[in-house]
């Protein structure tokens, strides 16, 4: 348990120093150390960690009613004060250690942490689930440190080697399997770093399970999602059978990880090689899974003994290509520009394109749509919703993914511009009072206010609004409204903040809205929606 009146100071301990792979979970957090106590008596934790300076109860009033109380807890103290009288409460009152929080690192939390293992099997002997945990753990990274050190081609203690990776003298040759978890970003954009971190053991653990079915072999966690298969088979059989039972293997691998943990991932079947050879198959492996981001998800890519390593090739946007597109948006032609976006996809696809120049076209893209609207009356929604996208692209690890919102990005200009072709004959006032209403729908809206703020009389404003959009002003702010509620519906947000986010706090009056323009109720639409996607 960590306990810290500084979500930064808790959250960098949690996330930043990774310290589960070496068998400590910071399983619960505190702001002060009266919620600590509270949950020390529910919770248990093995160790406990506490800043000393807090607000309610600080650090050494919490030490002293936890040795009172649990004396056997192990205790390390942070502080960003290098001040002895800390370093001496602290230490008298039975705090292992004493951690400066402007010097943590992952070695030093992890020395100190040690020696609360320590203390822990010494008081007692008892061997605790949390002790075995951790021996496990610790093997595991272990075994994972000596896994990087060999990809990364360093020198190893044949003994050690021998040790902890068997599995590697039976036979010539060893399988290498290289997985990358699907849609990492949008994982821990959702999850957040700590969840995923949290999982890898579970993924490991099952995967593990699978391997052992097949082959000898290990499975180890590389970072980022990745994960790097070994697999060493004994005997003399031919090529054509290796390959077989890797496809098998690969196949079972993505069937269990899909159903114990309903994540997808992608694999690239390295070459089989000795283990001297094993840094630059798994350059090449890693190398050919950058193909994903053109094969999409759930990929197997084969590295053949025979393939030649794929040269990069970084390409840009073509001259005729954005002359020929913006040419189509000029003339408002739909359906010859959405034509040639494909093709621009197309070619992309065929040359096998890197993933960076494939972003870096796709923003190009999203760049001319951007400069198309940006003179256009009332384009502010649309110049958002590109901005936003920007985003989605370079977080996307798919093109197919990329060509989706592209796509959809052209068809909602061109959405736009028929939409826009109208205000040609408006008002300026109009324009105006729409860009206002576009921009302040979530606020208490009236006639009064809008006409005040274009310093124009009241009268004139509604006469010439109704004139231009066939409706009165506050049938059209009713009416946006409701577009922009069935908008938030569809991306699943509560009925109810729905209602307060499009600027109707009364409930029953927004339902009453609602089915006046649409027939139907916030519920039935948001259920008809569901079952149409």
């Amino acid at each position: 348990m960590i306990v810290d009146d500084e979500l930064y100071a808790r959250t960098r301990l949690k996330v930043d120093l990774c310290l589960e792979r070496d068998g400590f979970l910071v399983d619960q957090e505190a702001a002060n150390g009266q919620e600590a106590l509270e949950k020390i008596h529910c919770l248990r934790p093995d160790i406990l960690l506490t800043d000393m300076c807090m607000t309610d109860m600080n650090g050494a009033d919490l030490i002293e009613q936890v040795k009172r109380m649990y004396p056997d807890l192990p205790v390390i103290v942070l502080s960003g004060y290098e001040d002895y009288d800390y370093v001496r409460s602290s230490l008298k009152l039975g705090a292992i250690d004493y951690l400066l929080k402007h010097n943590l690192n992952r070695e030093v939390v992890l020395e100190a942490l040690q020696k609360c293992v320590e203390q822990i099997q010494q008081s007692g002997g008892k061997d605790t689930q949390a002790l075995q945990a951790y021996r496990q753990n610790s093997e595991k990274e272990s075994q994972r440190q000596l896994v990087l050190s060999l990809l990364n081609g360093d020198t190893i203690d044949p003994d050690v080697f021998s040790e902890q990776l068997p599995f590697l003298d039976h036979g010539s040759n060893i399988q290498l399997i290289l997985m990358q978890i699907d849609n990492i970003h949008k994982l821990e954009q959702e999850g957040g770093r700590i969840e995923l971190a949290m999982l890898s053991p579970s993924i490991i653990s099952i995967l593990q399970e699978v391997i052992c079915q097949y082959a000898l072999g290990t499975i180890v966690e590389i970072g980022g999602g990745e994960f790097v298969v070994f697999v060493s088979f004994e005997g003399w059989n031919s090529q054509q059978y290796y390959y077989n039972i890797c496809r098998q293997l690969i196949h079972s691998l993505r069937q269990n990880l899909e159903k114990y943990t309903n994540l997808t991932a992608s694999f690239v079947l390295g070459k089989r090689v000795q283990a001297a050879n094993l840094p630059s198959c798994y350059r090449q492996a890693h190398q050919e899974m950058s193909l994903r981001y053109l094969t999409g998800y759930g990929s197997l890519i084969n590295v053949s003994d025979n393939r030649p390593v794929r040269a990069e090739k970084f390409v840009t946007l073509d001259t005729a290509s954005e002359r020929e597109i913006a040419n189509a948006v000029e003339r408002r032609e739909q359906e010859y520009c959405m034509s040639a976006v494909q093709a621009v996809f197309d070619r992309l696809l065929y040359g096998e394109a890197d993933r960076v120049s494939c972003q870096i076209i796709c923003l190009e893209l999203l760049n001319l749509v951007i400069r198309n609207i940006k003179t256009v009356p009332l384009s502010d929604e649309l110049q958002e919703f590109c901005t936003l996208m920007r985003v989605e692209i370079l977080n996307s690890d798919n093109i197919q993914e990329n060509r989706r919102l592209i796509v959809s990005a052209y068809h909602k200009m061109f959405d736009f511009f028929r939409t826009a072709d109208r205000f040609a004959d408006y008002n300026s006032n109009t324009i105006k009072a729409l860009e206002y209403v576009h921009e302040h729908y979530q606020e208490e809206l009236g006639l009064d206010a809008v006409a005040r703020n274009l310093n124009v009389s009241k009268s004139y404003l509604s006469r010439i609004f109704s004139q231009d959009c066939g409706k009165s002003f506050t049938e059209y702010v009713a009416c946006y409204r409701v577009e922009q509620a069935k908008i938030l519906l569809a991306q699943g947000v509560p009925i109810k903040d729905v209602a307060e986010q499009v600027g109707i706090g009364n409930q029953s009056y927004f339902f009453r809205v609602f089915k006046s323009y649409t027939g139907t109720t916030p519920h039935a639409w948001e259920r008809k929606n569901k079952n149409c996607t």
